[in-house]
């Protein structure tokens, strides 16, 4: 009961987990039990949980890398959650908390070191939030390439 939607402007894509949408306009969606209209802030009466992903990249150089910090420029309230897509099934995920002011930064463990990464960020709760920009600082082994 799952709807896949491609942005064809933007090559955005969502997912819709409880509808199966047959079609859809920017304000409608619309499935055999009936027309629905888009907007507001929740889901069929659930808060709508937003899931980020970018995909697993290999970086500059064979050097494994370790990340130092992640930093984010957005606005909203209460806890997110940063994830770090490494080779294995599943995710690294670290909860950091949403500032006030814009700027916020989450730690992640120390113990990753990969050639490959990839990034994602969650609303675990649900709540609004406004993301704006990512900054993945990493350091570079001296030596360390398998």
């Amino acid at each position: 009961m799952n709807t896949i939607v491609c942005n064809t402007l933007t090559g955005a894509v969502s997912e819709y987990t409880r509808h199966d949408f047959q079609s859809i306009t920017p304000t409608h969606g619309g499935s055999a039990s009936g027309l629905y209209a888009f907007g507001g802030d929740l889901d069929a009466g659930l808060p709508i949980v937003a899931q980020l992903r970018l995909p697993a990249t290999l970086r500059e150089s064979t050097l494994k890398r370790q990340i130092a910090m992640v930093y984010l420029s957005m606005r909203g309230q209460g806890e997110a959650e940063w994830a770090v897509y490494g080779p294995g099934p599943q995710p690294w995920r670290y909860p950091f908390p949403m500032r006030d002011s814009g700027q916020t930064r989450c730690a992640v463990g120390k113990g990753i070191r990969e050639n490959y990464l990839g990034f994602g960020l969650s609303n675990p709760a649900g709540q609004a939030f406004t993301l704006d920009r990512v900054e993945v600082l990493d350091s570079v082994s001296k030596t360390r390439r398998v």
